[in-house]
């Protein structure tokens, strides 16, 4: 038996070659121009970032993503906006992720573990509030609003995670936050097992319109060697050494990603640069900022507490002459409830001090002060400090020190007087009369003030109110404060002061308003405030509304239940029925056949409910790699979990196979319909149903002759192919000769490259399932014995094979063709590489 060997030298796409040779040095040198070329705005299609290339995750709305030049990108966020079929509807997506950093996956080109990275880029927000300032309603206790997050491969993991590290907004403010397990722990976001640490928030509110250079350096691992440092503006915030991230590869995203809010955002980058490897170390990107000695590295295991600031000062008269020996309250409201040790003072412009007086514990603190002869006239009394003499201090539950600067403010139209009047002469009374005892007078409520005074305050969030008076009083009892919304504010604290401090915690069953009020004053079961005679306070003055301050309480009210077929006259409310109906899932068929390669079936499933006000969806799970879901839009879905709405579930379902083996292949979906009330967030689920769907292979055509003589010929074989960008077709050109043998050249031809096709396909390979072959048949018959001919043969359908696959193929391929002088025998053989 004689043997052939044929090499070949393979040629792969020029991109892959870049790819392949940066994984074999072991150091991943990407792009580092920041340059945006092949630019595109169609979702889950993908254009280049220095020659990187990134996938569009985007609504695919005109606004959504554009690029005003060539190095700058504008992402745009709108409530409701996000990238189908992925993400829920309470998130608002427009991001672009990396693919080309290192072994691609199902979710992209993952950076393995332990490896050094750089990532330099400039942010700047756009101005979408009041005189050209950011607004942002999400932060760290309602949600999230990230613009850069390195992503965990979830697949490897098995379980859906947050980011391992972020850069985000809290509100108007910058934030870097990461997060680890230990080796063996789970990351999922209910673990006890995850670590959570804000590393840095910027206490300075973002300035929009301007940009930020944002310099990253990271080596996600959580085994040894992590560390997390960042640099803003050339200034390091974060130098963190420790764990980082779960254990698996991650990948880079630029662009909004948050949870869902009204507010429309727009962020805008440029000069974006991402190197791996030892090209990371010291990386500060395209006009990166030099960076200011590093500071000690911190190793932070709980989020970082924030100082309590003040957030209003207030006096009480608020406006006014006021003259010698009249005294004057003063309150100081935190962000948080503040313990006070020894007796801070207030520092004022007419030359005097306000002395404490109580509110230790709650967020409202008191002082007072008398104008004394000594003190200098002022149009406007103005407090110019915060004096904590003789070890005096304002912290937080935590130990941690106040912010005071927020104390200083002036009290425009709060004039002092300080000057002392001489009595005059008086006159000698005619008759003298007997003095009658001084009128005692009611203390009154002099000034109403709300922490926070503007914004809008949601579900769980906490409002303090003060209450200023016009003397010290004592509570006794537990006062309210009604409320235009629905709800009371409770009393917390202050007897014996001037103010009293009131809570209350936004409910589901408030109203929502436009401006939160004080309708009145309530004093149950016995409950009263007085003043030190026992003089009850006028409380007339504690009515106010806080304009800029908005409820936004969503109700918990089910939907409107029908109306009984016979009507009755109960003498108590008829209770509502169920808020939620169970959905029908009908099933035409539930077992299917479809041919692989390409080949499709109508799924036949359709989804029903009574009650039109519930949000019917269908899930599928089960749906093998080589399977995918196509809705009748156009949209088409993959995955072994998979949610589709009602709607698209009744357009028609169409499932595709891309099943590329010989034999077949079954799978069962498990299909559950479920139905959630929109309101009362009730959900049921129909019993899951089945379909098993088999995919069999489409049969070869071959072609026979009757045996000729054994005289061949060696026709040239040629295969060309264009190299494309990602996301372009590279599509084959093919020439191949007639060639024939005494068993029929078409079966020679077929068997070939079915073993080609064996040996080049793996269970692994996305791409190797993801589009059908062509299968070559030969239409004529010849003779030989020389079983080179048949050798080339076999060459000849490599390279068919390889021109129309785009996979990602080894270097130092060869192939080999055996041969038998009987035709029956002969095969086509193709010889990997293992490593």
């Amino acid at each position: 038996m004689s043997r052939v060997t044929v090499c070949a030298a393979v040629e792969f796409p020029r991109q892959h070659q870049r790819y392949e040779k940066q994984l074999l040095d072991g150091d991943l040198k990407l792009a580092t121009t920041g340059t945006i070329t092949n630019f595109t705005t169609t979702p889950e299609t993908r254009f280049l970032v220095g020659g990187d290339v990134y996938n569009i995750e985007t609504e695919g709305k005109s606004y959504s993503i554009t690029n005003p030049d060539p190095e700058i990108l504008r992402f745009e966020v709108r409530q409701g906006d996000n990238w189908a079929p992925w993400d829920d509807s309470y998130v608002d997506r427009s991001e672009i992720q990396n693919i080309s950093t290192g072994v691609a996956t199902n979710w992209g080109a993952v950076i393995p573990a332990g490896t050094p990275i750089g990532i330099d880029y400039h942010l700047m927000v756009e101005a979408n509030g009041p005189n050209g300032s950011f607004v942002n309603t999400q932060n760290s206790s309602n949600g999230w609003f990230i613009v850069g997050q390195m992503s965990n491969d979830n697949i490897a993991g098995g379980v859906a995670t947050s980011p391992p590290f972020a850069v985000q907004m809290d509100g108007d403010h910058l934030q870097i936050v990461a997060r680890y397990v230990l080796p063996g722990g789970n990351p999922s976001n209910s673990s006890s097992d995850l670590h959570m640490m804000t590393l840095w928030t910027d206490p300075n509110p973002i300035q929009a319109g301007v940009y930020k250079d944002i310099n990253v350096k990271a080596n996600v691992s959580n085994s040894g060697g992590g560390y997390l440092q960042v640099e803003i503006d050339g200034k390091q915030v974060v130098n963190y050494q420790g764990p980082l991230g779960y254990g698996q590869g991650t990948f880079w995203n630029y662009g909004v990603y948050r949870s869902t809010a009204p507010e429309t955002a727009a962020v805008n980058y440029r000069d974006m640069t991402l190197v791996t490897g030892s090209t990371a170390v010291g990386w500060q990107g395209v006009d990166g900022t030099t960076p200011t000695q590093p500071t000690t590295p911190t190793s932070p295991t709980t989020p970082v507490n924030l100082a309590p600031t003040v957030t209003q000062a207030s006096a009480s008269p608020g406006t006014g002459v006021v003259d010698n020996g009249d005294t004057i309250t003063m309150t100081l409201g935190f962000s948080e409830a503040v313990n006070v040790t020894g007796t801070p003072t207030l520092s004022l412009n007419d030359g005097a001090t306000a002395t404490y007086v109580g509110g230790s514990g709650t967020s409202a603190l008191t002082f007072k002060t008398t104008v004394a002869p000594t003190d200098r006239d002022t149009p406007a009394l103005a407090i110019t400090g915060v004096n904590l003499p003789n070890g005096a201090s304002i912290k937080d539950t935590s130990g941690l020190a106040a912010n005071l600067s927020g104390a200083v403010k002036t009290f425009a139209g709060l004039q002092i007087d300080a000057t002392p009047t001489s009595p005059t002469t008086p006159t000698q009374p005619t008759t003298p009369t007997s003095p009658t005892t001084p009128v005692n007078l009611a203390p009154t409520v002099t000034q109403a003030s709300a922490s926070p005074g503007t914004g809008i305050e949601r579900n769980g969030d906490t409002i303090t109110m003060t209450l200023g008076f016009s003397e010290a009083v004592t509570v006794t009892g537990t006062p309210t404060l009604a409320l235009n919304d629905g709800g009371t504010a409770t009393y917390v604290g202050g007897s014996g002061t001037s103010s009293l401090s009131f809570k209350t915690t936004v409910a589901p069953t408030d109203k929502d308003t436009s401006a939160l009020a004080i309708t009145g004053v309530n004093l149950p079961s016995g409950a009263s405030i007085k003043d030190a005679s026992g003089l009850a306070a006028n409380l007339s003055g504690a009515v106010k509304t806080f304009t800029g301050l908005q409820i936004d309480a969503t109700p918990t009210v089910p939907t409107t239940p029908t109306a009984p077929i016979t009507p009755t006259t109960p003498t108590a409310p008829i209770a509502p029925t169920s808020s939620v109906t169970k959905p029908v899932l009908a099933i035409a068929d539930n077992t299917l056949s479809v041919t692989g390669r390409g080949g499709s079936v109508d799924l036949g499933v359709k989804t029903a409910t009574t009650d039109p006000n519930d949000r019917v969806t269908v899930n599928i799970r089960g749906l093998p790699r080589y399977e995918t879901i196509t809705t009748a839009d156009g949209q088409t879905f993959r995955g072994n979990n998979i949610t589709l709405t009602a709607a698209q579930v009744n357009s028609g379902l169409e499932l595709h196979s891309y099943y590329p083996r010989g034999g077949q292949a079954a799978a069962t979906l498990t299909l559950t319909a479920s139905a959630k009330d929109p309101v009362s967030g009730a959900v049921t689920s129909a019993a899951p149903q089945s379909i098993t769907v088999t995919n069999t292979r489409s049969a070869a055509t071959t072609t026979t002759t009757s045996t000729q003589t054994n005289t061949v010929t060696n026709p040239p074989s040629s295969t060309s192919t264009s190299a494309s960008l990602p996301g372009q077709a590279i599509v084959p050109q093919q020439n191949v000769d007639s060639v024939t043998s005494t068993a029929g050249a078409g079966f020679l031809a077929n068997q070939g490259f079915e073993r080609l096709r064996e040996h080049m396909q793996s269970a692994t390979s996305t791409l190797g399932t993801s589009r059908p072959q062509t299968v070559v048949t030969d239409p004529q018959s010849a003779t030989s014995t020389n079983t080179a001919s048949l050798a080339n043969q076999s060459f000849a359908l490599l390279n068919q094979y390889l021109a129309g696959n785009t996979g990602r193929v080894d270097p130092g391929q060869i192939a080999t063709a055996a041969s038998q002088p009987t035709g029956w025998a002969q095969q086509a053989i193709l010889a990997r590489s293992q490593h």
